[in-house]
């Protein structure tokens, strides 16, 4: 099993520093709403993800999928045209936890009690757990040609996204500060 010290950055991003590091990473999650963390894998390890994520792209299980912003039915007490009854659309591709080689580095991360340690610091919490979904936990998403993710409010309390290949074009993401509280 590949060592977590192999797969992030730790030169770049002390994640085993829950002191300085962790509470700087959280003051940028708390002010922006949102925390991107650049370079966060070793290069050789983003290689390994990136060939792993071409290797099961043939896996990928695609849909298609109109809904609204907060991932609910119609709001009836509102009018057609308000944001919330906005029809949105996301498509794209997605290999499942259970698709994921038991070596994956993806694995590693997840596993790991440093990661997790990291992500409870940051958010202030007690406590994370495990999703114990076996096909959300982690996954690999692909996004062809024209297709989306539509702008949504995550129905968890917090999600990790790790970046391991940009789009050649498009591909903007978008956010607004404190949203959820609007």
């Amino acid at each position: 099993m590949t060592n977590l010290q192999d797969i992030i950055d730790f030169q770049l991003h002390p994640i085993d520093n829950l002191n300085s590091y962790a509470n700087r990473c959280r003051s940028k999650l708390q002010k922006n709403s949102i925390l991107v963390l650049n370079n966060f894998l070793a290069k050789k390890p983003l290689v390994n993800l990136q060939r792993e994520a071409q290797t099961l792209h043939d896996k990928a299980f695609y849909c298609s999928q109109n809904h609204n912003i907060l991932l609910t039915g119609k709001n009836t007490h509102l009018d057609d045209k308000h944001p919330c009854n906005t029809e949105v659309t996301s498509d794209k591709g997605c290999v499942p936890h259970d698709l994921i080689p038991q070596d994956s580095h993806l694995r590693t991360i997840y596993n790991s009690t440093v990661f997790q340690c990291f992500i409870q610091s940051l958010l202030s919490l007690d406590k994370i757990y495990p999703y114990m979904d076996t096909l959300s936990s982690i996954n690999y998403n692909y996004y062809e040609k024209y297709q989306q993710l539509g702008w949504h409010f995550d129905n968890a309390s917090f999600a990790i996204t790790l970046m391991i290949q940009s789009s050649a074009s498009g591909g903007s993401f978008q956010y607004v500060v404190d949203a959820r509280s609007v």
